[in-house]
């Protein structure tokens, strides 16, 4: 990266001998590149590339006509003679080096944002191939490959179009393999080219053919062999360990009957399988496909006690972690069933002197839909005791039976169904009971919830936390207690916190809604903003930040003002069109208003009139080259690819939204689709955004 300031010069010179290849390419808005060696000068906007007759020194030198930051690639290295006929398999060629990673966690770093294989150096280290190759005189060059290994291949210099085959030679026969890296134009810098990835089935030696439809072109291609990965072992302590490799990858570890894997893929979406050893034999769950920067879980089967976890994946790096969803404080799943005596042996039993934090689930991925608990209260002969059972449930569906029980002939005494709140999902009772082991069973209010349901689905569990408060009284007499001096005290204190607690945000909100009113009034009395705010960037006063900053303040408070008073305030719109109900209106923003450079800053005004609209989204479409995408929105608003959600518009609402674009497309049509009275609508500004020429 190279910055440079309007009319600003970068220059360098190098010496370099006969046969060097010197090629530079940019990537930037406004600026040129020239070389010059000799007699000889070459200038262009994206790519220049020049081979040494003899040794002598060469001068590069890089201007712009702005201010920008100007993405570059030198490549400086000596052409290589290469065969200009393919081998055959029998015969014999020389072969270049190569970089070999042995384990992934040395070449990889996915806090770069991406998984491609990291080489140090420049263009003509080893890790590279690089050089240059002529029109209707491709090259052939080779490298030796094992079985297991997979080449990872990706096209970081280009000076024109270039073209690279890959063939696989055994002993005695080739193969062609379905991988081609192409391109028909020179590369930018700025943007690295796709990686790909071979994966190596038997021993032998790969065949690259290097080919151009240009006159010439230079090129470096980065090329790293990654070598069969073992299969990694995890001590049955830990509970969370990344996973990284190349293909195919595998993890043993030590699992619980009551395990879940939880895997995290970052960047690359990934394709995991859990084997699980019950007794003695392995079993193989179902394959999940999980998609990057998402989470999935996978319940381990009954009996289990080890794992293996296998993911594939051209190249992957997937954050895994291991769970239990045992209930309350126990190393199990509270059994669906009812207890055949109240020894209690092997069985979660809910103290009643301690339950506190005592929490479980009704993990339904499981099959799990009922929880039943022996609650313990020690006493004396003939002793009652009051119990306060409170459940703090996440949902409706959960149910609550509590049932008294005889010591001696486990009869039901009495019997209580909860149902929980519509509001918090709690549940409470207070009951007096005798000494001995007592039932509570949480259960799914639908018997048939699991019906078509498999091992591992998506239902979400239901989560609950147990709280028994007890006290012991004598017989025929119930417990009474009088709040004490400090419980009402704190109890008038709390309230008193809530209250102003609760005015605050009002307040707050009032004096917010004033706030925007002025400011829109002032903003109205000035027109033709956009002009003011470019004119103090060109002068100087402010910053593209702080203009940029007092922009989006503006956003809200002309959406307060009547549509053609809000059209004035911010100036002659570039595009513009009006149905009967809905208007929209676009501008042109100074390109150093984008967030990122190299963006393209607009803003947008929809004023829906007479209509509301529903589901609505604006879409931004570039009618020619590549596709745009969406980099930002003020007000923040969710967007994916070329499409920003703005949901529901009520009628006579008016919205001013900026929009960065990212893509090299120089025109946009602008489109709002959505629902008007329950029926598809959509509307296109008829003519294109133009990106340069109305600028001018």
């Amino acid at each position: 990266m190279i910055s440079l300031s309007e009319a600003e010069v970068y220059h360098q010179t190098m010496d370099v001998e006969e046969g060097t290849i010197v090629s530079v390419n940019v990537g930037c808005s406004t600026c040129e590149v020239e070389l010059e060696a000799g007699e000889t000068t070459l200038t262009s906007a994206t790519s220049v590339t020049y081979k040494a007759p003899e040794n002598l020194s060469v001068s590069i030198t890089i201007r712009s006509t702005s201010t920008e930051t100007v993405s570059t690639s030198f490549l400086v290295v000596q052409d290589e003679s290469h065969v200009n006929q393919r081998p055959s398999p029998e015969s014999d060629m020389d072969l270049v080096d190569s970089y070999r990673c042995s384990s992934p966690i040395e070449c990889l770093d996915m806090h770069r944002g991406n998984l491609k294989a990291i080489t140090n150096g420049n263009y003509s280290t080893l890790g590279f191939d690089a050089g240059a190759v002529e029109l209707n005189a491709e090259e052939y060059y080779g490298f030796t490959v094992s079985s297991g290994e997979i080449v990872e291949l990706t096209l970081h210099h280009a000076s024109d179009a270039i073209r690279f085959d890959f063939y696989l030679q055994s002993d005695n026969q080739e193969v062609l393999l379905n991988k081609v890296i192409e391109t028909m134009t020179s590369t930018n810098p700025h943007t690295l080219g796709e990686t790909h990835y071979l994966e190596i089935e038997e021993d032998g030696r790969i065949i690259v053919k290097v080919s151009t439809a240009a006159q010439v072109s230079s090129y470096a291609l980065q090329r790293t062999i990654h070598q069969p990965q073992l299969t990694m072992t995890i001590d049955g302590n830990t509970s969370q360990f990344d996973q990284i490799g190349h293909g195919e990858s595998k993890t043993a570890f030590v699992l619980g009957p009551t395990g879940v894997v939880k895997l995290a893929p970052v960047i690359e979406d990934i394709t995991a399988q859990l084997s699980v050893r019950i007794g003695g034999n392995w079993v193989n769950m179902p394959d999940v496909l999980v998609e990057q920067n998402t989470v999935e879980r996978i319940f381990a089967y009954p009996n289990t006690t080890t794992a293996m976890l296998t993911i594939e994946g051209a190249v992957h790096w997937v954050d895994v972690t291991i769970e239990n969803f045992t209930d309350g404080n126990t190393s199990v799943d509270a059994p669906g069933y009812l207890p055949s005596n109240l020894i209690g042996e092997n069985w979660p039993i809910l103290y009643s002197e301690d339950t506190d934090a005592f929490s479980g689930e009704l993990t339904l991925p499981t099959m799990d839909v009922v929880d039943v608990y022996l609650v313990s209260v020690d006493g004396w002969v003939d002793s009652e005791h009051r119990l306060h059972i409170q459940i703090d449930g996440t949902s409706q569906d959960l149910l609550v039976d509590v049932q008294e029980l005889n010591q001696e002939t486990m009869e039901t005494l009495q019997e209580y169904t909860l149902t929980p709140d519509l509001f918090t999902n709690s549940m409470d009772l207070y009951i007096t009971v005798g000494p001995g082991n007592h039932l509570i069973k949480l259960y799914h209010t639908n018997d048939s919830v699991l019906e078509n349901q498999t091992w591992g689905n998506s239902l979400d569990p239901l989560e609950y936390e147990i709280t028994i408060t007890k006290v012991t009284t004598e017989i025929g007499e119930e417990p009474w207690f009088a709040p004490s001096d400090e419980a009402q005290f704190w109890g008038s204190t709390v309230r008193w916190i809530l209250g102003v607690g609760m005015i605050l945000p009002a307040l707050y909100l009032t004096y917010s809604i004033r706030r925007t009113k002025r400011h829109a009034v002032r903003i109205g009395a000035i027109k033709r903003r956009l002009e003011l705010l470019s004119n103090l960037l060109d002068e100087g006063k402010e910053t593209p930040e702080q203009t940029r900053k007092s922009l989006v303040r503006s956003l809200e408070a002309v959406a307060t003002l009547p549509w053609q008073s809000a059209i004035a305030s911010w100036g002659e719109p570039q595009r513009s069109y009006t149905t009967d109900g809905t208007s929209i209106a676009v501008w042109n923003l100074d390109p150093r208003l984008a967030k990122s450079f190299g963006n393209w800053p607009i803003l947008v005004g929809l004023n829906t009139e007479h209509e509301t609209w529903e589901i609505a989204a604006f879409r931004f479409d570039a009618p020619y080259g590549q596709a745009l995408t969406v980099d930002r929105v003020e007000p923040r608003l969710l967007h994916q690819g070329e499409e920003v959600f703005i949901d529901s518009i009520a009628r006579g609402t008016t919205v001013f939204l900026t929009v960065d674009l990212v893509g090299d497309a120089t025109q946009v049509d602008i489109e709002l689709n959505g629902h008007v009275g329950g029926t598809p609508r959509a509307m296109r500004i008829p003519t294109a955004l133009n990106r340069f020429v109305e600028e001018e």
